[in-house]
C-alpha cells in the first residue's frame, strides 16, 4: 500500500518516490488477492447466502 500512495504523491506534487519495482509487487499482490478471492468465493457460492 505504501508503493501505491507515494507513486500518487509523486504524481501530484512531484515529492516522494517512484519505483516500478515497487509499484509492480504491489500490483502482483493485488492480483494474486484477486484470484485467490474469486476462487474461494466460487467454491462457496451456492451455500454463500445461507452462511450469511
Amino acid at each position: 500500500m505504501t508503493s501505491i500512495v507515494e507513486t500518487f504523491r509523486y504524481a501530484f506534487t512531484g515529492a516522494g518516490i517512484f519505483n516500478w519495482l515497487h509499484l509492480g509487487y504491489s500490483a502482483f499482490v493485488t492480483l494474486v488477492l484477486l484470484a485467490v478471492g474469486i476462487v474461494v468465493f466460487n467454491k462457496v457460492q451456492k451455500s454463500f447466502t445461507d452462511t450469511v
